[in-house]
């Protein structure tokens, strides 16, 4: 079995692949890379056993087959290697199932072991739910809503983002307990009544990885609760989180009677800069008619910070506290140059939105307040 390609054409395919292989695999079956041949067609088939990863590429040849071979070993190679052609040309030892793959290119030859007994396989499912976004649209949804997942192993439904499919609307929430995201966007689906999935976080992280251009068609099985992303030459199986997810609504305050308006980029920048001053990261916020004051301190080491911003408010003044990291990352995760900010007392949940709505998309960030000593 022989095939031709290039360093970077087998690089780049292999590098997607590899994104499911464990750092660190207790089960060998996760240790390969599952490389089918057939004539001028190469697929890579990777998994984790939760997660899995099948790309395409073509290459020169006139063989078909498959073997394993250890992802790491390969990809260790190929990153070390310049771009350059390269031939891989396997050779199977007598009555065994092992064999060596023979690498060569112009300055070198290189052999690595394979293993031809077993062959990845993708299972075949059911699919009952189908929807197409542009990969733009999807690494959208994942920037927006990723960054608020929980990592609390105890809250695995949290440590995803759900997915709320009805007719022609997409809502997708995530949440970690202090801080909440809810992005909605209409898109071409068609249900019969709503859905709701929870998509772990690892895999939408992966996939922003791999999705750049083009269109994804996501296909879900709610029966056997796994998931499916497909574009031209590759696709990336997943279970999903079949844990509950908290009813999210319950939490977003619908009576938040104050406002203040005011430019996104200035503060996200004074949250940064005085937030980096509070000995345990908490900023507070004193909101008047015509500005905002945030300060922050660290007692122990006797530094403290100050910065006054203009803003529109017309209601009481208030004072409430955050921590600075929770605001930073909502503002670093808004597009919009004006935002609005809802807020009813210094102990109840603030919502940060654009100041102005899309016609197609609408986001909110809920963050809860903190305790600020006086």
């Amino acid at each position: 079995m022989k095939l031709s390609t290039s360093i970077k054409q087998i690089q780049n395919t292999v590098n997607r692949v590899s994104q499911t292989i464990p750092a660190k695999a207790l089960d060998p079956r996760y240790e390969n890379l599952h490389i089918t041949l057939d004539n001028k067609v190469l697929t890579l088939f990777a998994t984790d056993g939760e997660m899995s990863i099948t790309a395409t590429t073509d290459v020169e040849s006139a063989d078909t087959g498959n073997f394993g071979i250890k992802a790491r070993s390969i990809l260790d190679f190929l990153r070390s290697m310049y771009d350059t052609d390269v031939t891989f040309e396997v050779d199977r030892q007598q009555l065994s199932e092992q064999g060596v793959v023979n690498i060569t290119t112009d300055k070198g030859l290189y052999k690595i072991p394979c293993t031809f007994e077993s062959k990845g396989e993708r299972q075949d499912k059911t699919y009952d739910i189908e929807l197409t976004l542009s990969s733009q649209d999807l690494l959208n949804i994942i920037h927006k809503t990723i960054f608020a997942c929980s990592v609390d192993g105890m809250r695995p439904a949290m440590m995803g983002v759900l997915f709320e499919i009805e007719e022609n609307l997409l809502t997708a929430v995530s949440t970690d307990g202090h801080r909440l995201v809810r992005y909605r966007k209409k898109c071409d689906v068609s249900v019969s009544e709503k859905q709701k999935i929870v998509i772990p976080a690892r895999v939408l992280s992966v996939l922003q990885k791999l999705v750049s251009e083009g269109d994804v068609t996501i296909s879900i099985d709610s029966v056997n609760k796994s998931i499916r992303f497909s574009t031209d030459n590759l696709v990336l199986d997943a279970a999903l989180i079949v844990e509950q997810y908290p009813n999210y609504d319950a939490v977003i305050p619908l009576e938040n009677d104050k406002k203040f308006t005011i430019e996104r980029v200035p503060f996200h920048d004074s949250v940064k800069r005085v937030g980096r001053f509070s000995s345990i990261g908490d900023i507070k916020f004193s909101i008047s008619p015509t500005s905002i004051t945030l300060s922050a301190e660290n007692i122990n080491e006797g530094e403290s910070a100050q910065e006054e911003l203009s803003c529109t408010y017309n209601n009481d003044e208030i004072d409430i506290g955050f921590n600075s990291k929770f605001i930073e990352a909502a503002l670093a995760h808004i597009d919009e140059e004006t935002i609005n900010v809802e807020l009813s007392s210094p102990t109840t949940a603030i919502i940060i939105k654009p100041a102005e709505e899309k016609e197609n998309d609408s986001l909110i960030i809920l963050v809860m307040p903190v305790r600020m000593n006086n």
